[in-house]
């Protein structure tokens, strides 16, 4: 039998039942000054003066230059932009440039050229139409001495010659324009005239003309004034 004062009383009013694992046990007295954690200012870290790197005066590293040189600047090729000061809008250096739209004036203009690469350009035009007239006049002189068999080659000749005329013109016309290219292949084409002169000396052929020509014409396309078209 429980005594008077073990009788279990029911709960007041306005209070909460208590929940297991949180109640202290009876008797139990904190320490003096102790507060819970919630009362003792505590601040996320949302709160605390937190600031991203960007806002906390960061600054890149300097850079390692010796007092006196020049900064470091990466290295520019080649421009492909056609040389500034022509009369016409000339196709970029690096391309072959095959345009037919405005032939007559890219073949006549030679405006904001140098002296000594207009001569040059000259020259290769030249040497190209005297080929032609060269090899047309070798048909009646192969014709009288060695006979009508000899037409056939001669009309062959000046065939060929056509064609090479039109090379010669249209990658002159370029070599003015500013293409590296055309001056390298026209370098190798001088080269070639070079040795058909030679040659031709010896033969007393019409076409030591052209070769003359095309010999002059490589080497004024090389002066330093010619070269500063193609900087």
């Amino acid at each position: 039998m429980s005594t008077p004062d073990e009788t279990p009383q029911p709960p007041q009013p306005g209070t909460q039942p208590p929940q297991p694992g949180n109640v202290p046990p009876a008797g139990y007295q904190p320490p003096q000054g102790y507060q819970p954690p919630s009362q003792q200012g505590y601040q996320p870290p949302s709160q605390q003066g937190y600031q991203p790197p960007s806002q906390q005066g960061y600054q890149p590293p300097p850079t390692h230059q010796q007092p006196g040189q020049p900064s470091y600047a990466p290295p520019v090729g080649p421009n492909p932009a056609p040389p500034s000061g022509l009369g016409y809008s000339a196709p970029p250096r690096n391309v072959f440039g095959l345009d037919f739209n405005n032939i007559g004036q890219r073949l006549r203009d030679t405006t904001g050229v140098p002296n000594t690469l207009t001569t040059s350009y000259w020259l290769w035009i030249a040497a190209a139409a005297l080929g032609v007239v060269a090899n047309l006049a070798n048909i009646f002189i192969y014709r009288d001495i060695f006979g009508a068999l000899a037409i056939g080659t001669g009309i062959f000749n000046f065939v060929f010659s056509l064609l090479m005329a039109a090379v010669y013109i249209f990658i002159a016309i370029r070599l003015k324009e500013g293409a590296r290219w055309a001056r390298l292949v026209l370098s190798i084409l001088g080269g070639f005239a070079v040795l058909s002169l030679l040659f031709l000396l010896f033969t007393l052929n019409l076409g030591l003309l052209s070769s003359a020509a095309a010999v002059a014409a490589a080497v004024m396309m090389w002066l330093p004034e010619s070269q500063k078209h193609f900087a």
